[in-house]
């Protein structure tokens, strides 16, 4: 998984699209309402929210195709992320 921080969108390690992160609400993964251990739903717009730290290239895709509105929980430490600027991965 691919991870660009300024344009907030997401892609597969092939490079394939999956879609853009926007919350207006910024609501912390603490604050969500508990539905398992990977996955979370918002009080505010009661969207689901999943945690991608476990997930394959292809789980990803399969839960977006399934409902575009799920919303991603991503962490910049986490180990199946590469952090990219303009589709180039950054320099660490």
């Amino acid at each position: 998984m691919k991870f660009d921080p300024i344009t907030k969108e997401v892609y597969t390690d092939k490079g394939e699209f999956v879609k853009t992160l926007n919350c207006p609400y910024k609501m912390s993964w603490d604050k969500l309402e508990v539905i398992n251990s990977s996955s979370r739903k918002c009080v505010n717009c009661d969207h689901l929210i999943i945690d991608t730290e476990n997930l394959t290239d292809h789980n990803l895709l399969d839960i977006i195709k399934q409902n575009p509105q799920t919303c991603l929980k991503i962490d910049l430490n986490q180990q199946n992320i590469q952090i990219i600027s303009n589709g180039r991965i950054k320099q660490q």
